[in-house]
């Protein structure tokens, strides 16, 4: 199969604004956890679509929506969201902004949220010599990591680390080889709630002798509006 840019742009798309359901859906997280080039275009829409939400919810009358709706998509209901009409490629700038609206205020509205969220963000080093794709799975409570830049220097190993708000650094696991490791969220993570803070730092074998990033710490990112699985 060969991959397509723009097809997995717009798949990307679809599951960073909730649109895609059932097989689509559970399609597209496996795919987060294992391919992480297409993990990074979900972060990537992820922080687009997150300049929005400073914008207040207003629920458009079913009239008014109703007749957008037909506006938009004259014919070709059946077709996924991005691709009726050639939307996609003829809407552009305040154009694509008013729909990426119109479809989230419709989706929060009618649209049921999924079980277990699926939480993607990046961990990026300062010097930029060090960059790891993570993906927080809240319907197993694990954590799916993979380098796309650097690795632990000759002889350490990484280990991977988390906390909530104002709580101090707790392992979640070593990741000694490899570039992806799965680990699953210890308790008091994945109980965690509101931001969530994924950490790397390298170690001596057998991890970390104080309980504390002991070696250099890559980098951190907080993940916010971190939820229990429902």
């Amino acid at each position: 199969m060969i991959d397509n840019p723009d097809t997995d742009d717009m798949l990307a798309a679809e599951y960073a604004i909730g649109l895609l359901e059932d097989a689509a859906l559970d399609e597209a997280r496996e795919r987060a956890m294992s391919d992480p080039v297409f993990a990074a275009r979900i972060i990537e829409w992820e922080a687009r679509l997150s300049q929005m939400a400073d914008l207040k919810p207003v629920n458009p009358p079913a009239a008014a929506k109703a007749a957008v709706i037909r506006r938009l998509f004259p014919q070709a209901p059946h077709l996924s969201f991005w691709k009726r009409a050639g939307l996609w490629q003829t809407l552009t700038g305040t154009g694509v902004a008013a729909l990426l609206l119109l479809a989230i205020t419709s989706w929060q509205a009618g649209v049921p949220q999924r079980t277990g969220p699926l939480y993607t963000a990046e961990i990026t080093s300062q010097t930029g010599d060090f960059r790891v794709v993570a993906v927080v799975d809240k319907t197993r409570n694990e954590v799916i990591l993979t380098r796309t830049a650097g690795a632990a220097p000759a002889g350490r190993i990484l280990q991977v680390w988390a906390h909530g708000p104002d709580e101090p650094a707790q392992s979640v696991g070593l990741w000694p080889e490899g570039e992806s490791v799965r680990l699953p969220l210890p308790p008091e993570i994945a109980a965690v709630q509101g931001t969530l803070t994924l950490g790397v730092s390298e170690e001596p074998p057998g991890g970390s002798p104080t309980g504390l990033p002991s070696g250099r710490v890559f980098g951190t990112v907080g993940i916010p509006n971190v939820l229990d699985a429902i």
